[in-house]
């Protein structure tokens, strides 16, 4: 109701001519035409994420070996297994699914409404509500409801940018070819009636959202990496299988006693609780990145930070403040310039702002008095083709026009001589040299606005939008870390440029390109020059997906910040998208990533938290497979020496599950190391599984196993009892994991070198449960009959314990050697 109380105090429309559509017109044309709705993507059901939750090739590997183990009658061993992927599948569909109703129910308290002329009267209504031939009443600072063209206006100008890229007002009238009015876009002045021509769908903001839906989304570098990782472990676990079957059987042994070992052999291969741990480790991930000022909206994407290894930023409002500020004047006549600002202003945009309080602060009595006592008689607003605004007042000094807009511009209305002329345009391009946006000011007694002569030059006014704290650093940090940033902008190329060269953006060898220059490429000729250049200058918004098509092209993993319409298939291109917190809602829909300060370095930090995530996964994928391969080493081995399983299944899941569960998981909580940024980023055809993390697996598997064979072997030979072996082999497994873990905390460092254990304590409450769980299966006896085993005396739990030890010791210095050889080679 305000609204339409304000339209009509307004006195629009007062012609009788609008009358609007009839009630029985409206529901004709909604038949036909549908809602006023952009295309949304359709919201996931609850049984599409729930499936969706199965679609990874470690649940593949896991439900084969649950599909083993129901043929063979283990029951228990598949009930087992089963609790494992129930709970991955639960976590990951509570995560999104309550991220989806959080998203529906934001939506849905949003209800814009506009005011149309229906039946001959003013209404309000929802903005879906509107259908083609509406009349809709529009007032300075709302939003154009749908498309349609200008029956009648005052003094409108529209801001486009949502668009065309373009923040500068566009000035609209009745005529044919300037009465478009888009949907989207917003009333920057005046009153206008326009007449609904296109709606939802069919509206030009409809059109690139419907391009949208049509993009398919690439798999990110983690789905990458792991679906190698699991297809190559996956061969292996099959290989080692087959192999032990047709070993055993041309040993000699029965068929069935053979597929029963290797049915151990597949489950002791399959690290269950890597599952569960990756996904906890990126929900983690996303709680950091949030405080960090970064919300992420796609639980993937958390990693997909860690390998950005360009960032496509734009200038104003990420790099720097987004305020202007008037820094510099060069008047020949200070108080005529005073009144320029302070008359030729409609408060309209940061520039205006800008004038504004700085001619306010130097305001004399006697200009303020001036301004009293004028009166504005007409104006021309600013627009992107003209470059100028001008108005014309009634003061005590007569009839004055003010004029304000480009230089270069504002210089061809001006009497200056030639000589006068050249020290103006050498002042101007020193002057955009220091990166300032420039205005020329000029006055006028007398005359009309439709003449564009005669005015006397007043002066320049240079402007300037601070960088934003921290950004310089971010940059030196990202171009540390191997990382390029590119500023894509609109600006002017000197004004682009002094930005880039203030914030340690440019180095030597690196380019700018303007916009034109841009479009005379071929799309070949931009992937070879896109590498070296730094800042794109006077760039439309279809040159960003040129741009960020020519970076993945060329192998680079992409991250993108815009925040327009126009931005948005660029964003949905790249492989993270980002956006600030002002992005328009389009845009936002599209981005993996909201900044939710708009500060540049925040994208640095989350870059950062994903390379963190990225190494505690290696870190935890190594860990589980050095335990899994030590136990396949050790079944192995023992069939050769024609000895029983020193593991039954029920064991093995039990130290996988129980004892190693919780610490698999919270060995991805560990902090940033020292050096994480001064790293370049990861290919995208590097593996997950490190050469150094190859080599402790080795090393633990030989090493462990051995340890494991020698107890075994001991009590199955000499006291013949498997029972017992069984026994030692489980609890050396067991504590062995409980204790060489410390060694993974870092796969840099040593273990004396990688900082205190308590910078990760749930790391330290894991390992003491771990032991506990590992205790109980010996004390409690359901469970010790569960598993099979029998209880152990003080001296082999010594041993144990002191194999756990060695073992530790071991791997220290097999990583030191590894760490040695691997910097002898980067030397190299």
């Amino acid at each position: 109701m305000e609204r339409k109380r304000e339209a009509e105090m307004l006195g629009i429309s007062a012609n009788e001519k609008f009358t609007g559509l009839s009630s029985e017109e409206v529901t004709d044309q909604r038949k036909i035409y549908g809602m006023n709705k952009l295309p949304e993507k359709k919201g996931t059901s609850p049984w599409s994420i729930l499936i969706s939750q199965f679609k990874s090739p470690l649940v593949y590997i896991i439900l084969f070996a649950a599909l083993v183990s129901l043929i063979v009658g283990e029951y228990g061993d598949f009930a087992i297994i089963m609790v494992v992927v129930v709970a991955d599948v639960i976590l990951g569909f509570v995560q999104e699914y309550r991220a989806q109703q959080t998203y529906e129910a934001l939506k849905g308290l949003l209800k814009p409404t506009t005011t149309v002329i229906r039946n001959g009267e003013r209404e309000e209504v929802e903005i879906w509500e509107l259908v083609p031939g509406d009349l809709v009443i529009l007032t300075n600072g709302e939003r154009v409801p749908a498309d349609g063209k200008l029956l009648e206006g005052l003094q409108v100008t529209l801001n486009e940018a949502i668009l065309t890229g373009e923040s500068d007002a566009v000035k609209k009238t009745e005529l044919e070819g300037n009465n478009a009015l888009y949907m989207g876009t917003t009333l920057c002045s005046g009153r206008a009636i326009m007449k609904v021509t296109y709606i939802g769908i069919e509206t030009e903001l409809g059109k690139i959202a419907s391009s949208l839906q049509e993009h398919e989304e690439e798999e990110t570098p983690l789905q990458v990496r792991l679906k190698a990782f699991s297809k190559t472990l996956t061969i292996l676990v099959v290989a080692i299988t087959a192999a032990i079957l047709v070993s055993g059987l041309i040993m000699g042994k029965e068929f069935l006693s053979m597929l029963e070992t290797s049915i151990i052999l597949a489950i002791a291969a399959v690290p269950e609780g890597l599952l569960i741990a990756v996904t906890v480790i990126q929900v983690l991930g996303m709680k950091k990145i949030l405080k960090r000022n970064g919300l992420v909206k796609r639980l993937l994407a958390v990693e997909t930070l860690g390998s950005v290894s360009v960032i496509c930023t734009d200038k104003t409002g990420t790099l720097t403040e987004g305020n202007m500020r008037v820094t510099q004047t060069d008047f020949n006549d200070e108080q005529r310039a005073f009144q320029v600002m302070l008359l030729c202003n409609d408060l309209e945009g940061p520039v205006d702002v800008a004038l504004w309080d700085y001619g306010q602060a130097y305001k004399s009595d006697h200009l303020n008095s001036f301004i009293e006592k004028s009166a504005r008689i007409t104006e021309e607003m600013f627009s992107s083709e003209t470059k100028f605004m001008a108005t014309q007042y009634k003061t005590t000094e007569g009839d004055l026009c003010y004029l304000k807009g480009a230089p270069e511009i504002v210089m061809t209305m001006c009497e200056i001589d030639n000589d006068r002329q050249d020290r103006l345009l050498t002042q101007i391009d020193e002057w955009a040299g220091k990166g300032l946006r420039l205005l020329g000011l000029a006055w006028r007694m007398g005359g009309s606005l439709e003449e564009k002569s005669s005015y006397q030059w007043l002066g320049l006014v240079g402007m300037e939008d601070p960088v934003r704290e921290g950004v310089q650093e971010s940059i030196h940090l990202a171009r540390h870390a191997g990382i390029q940033v590119k500023m894509i902008t609109g600006d002017y190329r000197l004004t682009a440029e002094r930005v880039a060269l203030n914030i340690g953006l440019m180095e030597d060898g690196d380019r700018i390109i303007e916009g034109e220059q841009l479009q005379k490429l071929s799309d070949l000729e931009l992937r070879r020059e896109v590498k070296n250049i730094s800042v794109f200058s006077r760039i439309r918004p279809n040159d960003k997906l040129r741009i960020v098509k020519a970076l993945q092209e060329n192998g680079e993993v992409t991250a993108m910040i815009g925040d327009g319409v126009n931005d948005a298939p660029a964003l949905q291109r790249a492989n993270i998208g980002v956006v600030v917190n002002e992005a328009t809602d389009v845009a936002k829909e599209t981005a993996d990533l909201i900044l939710i300060d708009s500060n540049f370095k925040t994208i640095v930090a989350a870059i950062e938290e994903g390379r963190i995530i990225f190494e505690n996964i290696r870190k935890v994928v190594a860990y589980t497979l050095s335990n899994s391969f030590a136990e396949v080493l050790t079944i192995f081995m023992a069939m050769l020496f024609n000895w029983p399983a020193p593991l039954a299944v029920a064991q093995i899941l039990w130290i996988h599950l129980i004892c190693d569960g919780p610490s698999d998981i919270v060995l991805g909580f560990e902090p940033k190391e020292e050096g994480i940024m001064d790293e370049a980023p990861k290919s995208l055809k590097e593996p997950i599984l490190t050469r150094l993390g190859a080599t402790l697996i080795a090393i633990i598997s030989i090493s462990s196993a051995a340890f494991a064979l020698s107890m075994f072997g001991h009590f199955y030979a000499v006291h013949h009892n498997p029972a017992e072996g069984q026994s030692i082999a489980f609890a050396s497994f067991a504590i062995n994991s409980m204790v060489y873990i410390f060694a993974y905390r870092s796969m840099r460092k040593s273990i004396f070198k990688s900082g205190p254990i308590s910078r990760n304590k749930p790391l330290v409450w894991s390992v003491i449960a771990g032991l506990l769980t590992a205790l109980i299966a010996f004390i409690v006896k359901p469970i010790r009959n569960l598993l099979g085993i029998v209880p152990l005396n003080v001296t082999e739990w010594l041993n144990v314990v002191g194999v756990a030890l060695s073992l530790l010791i071991i791997v220290e210095i097999g990583k030191a050697i590894s760490l040695k050889v691997h910097a002898r080679k980067s030397a190299v």
